[in-house]
């Protein structure tokens, strides 16, 4: 049978299921403009940010606990295409959950990814201006989902917690890949820390990083430091900057990334994103890499539409 209609009658089955049942929610994103990317020679229609169909839910066990899933389906909106092997490559996850916190298995982010690596970069790790490579996914160390994986995450009085470990074989090491991460936010103020051992013989990072919103504006900054597998030392820090202007929001970031004693990645962003409405938003970015090898500058202009 054509793999697309295997894979239409999937999304068909789970979305009547999404309708049958109130507590079922059917979400995504779709992102898609015309972009040139930073080392790129043209410009081309991209998705700043990749195109998403998921399925989450959960139920009610009584005594205060639940149980719950998320399965996110990741696709290139400009031909349809999967993203990847795996058809869940998003999310695969089903877990319980209550006043002890919750447990999850299955394919999910790193608990130093969730805690602290996607809160500090005012892009989101998404668009041609994103700083998140730079300053916190250094020297290739950090992976940001892991396969056949056990998180426990527990939160109190503004205070996130989370652990994550997997199996090694289906994540590519030679050991199972272990992380921790936590965060904490008290009025305008947000600091969080997380450390992962990827799975590999001798890589390791550690992660850093605030933000403070004062007002319209918010200040973030963020530094990492790991050793890869080949034992050189690599690090990133970036700062970043997110500031309301009506309904739209400048943003704008610069950092650095070393491996060793060469700077391998020098990068500020910029970019403006408006909201037409709570779900749609239309987007321009820049971006400029002085260590890129060549075409050191790149630019977006888009819409996205989340659902």
């Amino acid at each position: 049978m054509n793999k697309s209609l295997i894979t239409f009658a999937i999304l068909a089955a789970a979305a009547g299921t999404a309708a049958a049942q109130s507590n079922v929610t059917v979400y995504g994103k779709i992102d898609l403009g015309v972009r040139k990317a930073v080392g790129a020679t043209n410009s081309e229609m991209a998705t700043g940010s990749d195109g998403r169909l998921g399925f989450k839910g959960t139920e009610d066990l009584g005594g205060g606990n639940r149980a719950f899933f998320d399965l996110q389906h990741r696709f290139f909106p400009n031909t349809g295409a999967q993203d990847g092997a795996q058809f869940w490559k998003g999310l695969s996850q089903v877990g319980i959950g209550g006043a002890f916190g919750q447990v999850s298995f299955g394919r999910q982010y790193i608990a130093a990814f969730s805690m602290i690596q996607d809160k500090i970069d005012p892009f989101g790790g998404d668009t041609v201006a994103q700083l998140r490579d730079v300053g916190f996914r250094v020297g290739g160390i950090t992976k940001v989902r892991i396969d056949s994986s056990i998180r426990y995450d527990y939160s109190t009085n503004g205070l996130n917690l989370a652990v994550s470990s997997a199996e090694s074989t289906p994540n590519g090491g030679s050991d199972r890949p272990f992380s921790v991460g936590a965060n904490y936010k008290v009025g305008g103020l947000f600091v969080g820390a997380g450390y992962e051992d990827p799975a590999g013989a001798n890589d390791r990072i550690v992660h850093v990083g605030a933000a403070y919103t004062m007002g319209a504006a918010t200040v973030s900054a963020g530094y990492a430091k790991g050793d890869t597998n080949a034992n050189v030392t690599a690090k990133g820090f970036m700062v970043g900057l997110n500031w309301a202007l009506g309904p739209g929001e400048l943003k704008a970031a610069a950092g650095t990334q070393k491996q060793g004693s060469t700077t391998t990645a020098q990068k500020v962003g910029l970019g403006y994103h408006y909201a037409l409405s709570k779900r749609t938003t239309i987007y321009t970015d820049v971006g400029h890499d002085s260590k890129a090898v060549a075409n050191k500058t790149g630019y977006d202009l888009g819409v996205k539409h989340t659902f």
